[in-house]
């Protein structure tokens, strides 16, 4: 079976987020469960020895790819917050909406990207 064309409302997105009280599909989602630094650990002649790996202090950014419902549905707005489950581990994490990014193409449907800001999570 053919995938349709031509349709900018065919629904294409694996799950479901509400912002704001309006309903997007989910087409992608790229968002680290936790930033992190690496040190390197030189040894008496300069040369890496070892190397540790920590906890970085830098609030987690990521990016979703958005559907909208129909060519009406409002846009996310930056500052929105809402709750989702990003890396599936059960429990909802705080986001926060920091920019709105709409790219149309003929051959794909009414999708937009958002950046986000990981407010608090819950993994």
């Amino acid at each position: 079976m053919a995938i349709p064309s031509g349709t900018a409302n065919f629904p294409l997105g694996f799950e479901t987020v509400t912002i704001d009280t309006v309903t997007y599909k989910v087409d992608a989602v790229d968002i680290q469960s936790e930033t992190t630094r690496i040190i390197n650990r030189p040894d008496e002649n300069g040369d890496a020895s070892d190397y540790q790996i920590r906890t970085a202090g830098e609030k987690i950014t990521g990016t979703m790819t958005l559907q909208r419902a129909t060519d009406s549905t409002a846009l996310p707005s930056s500052g929105d917050a809402f709750d989702y489950d990003f890396d599936r581990s059960g429990t909802d994490s705080s986001l926060v909406v920091t920019d709105v990014k709409v790219s149309r193409s003929k051959d794909s449907a009414d999708v937009f990207e958002i950046g986000v800001l990981v407010d608090t999570y819950q993994g």
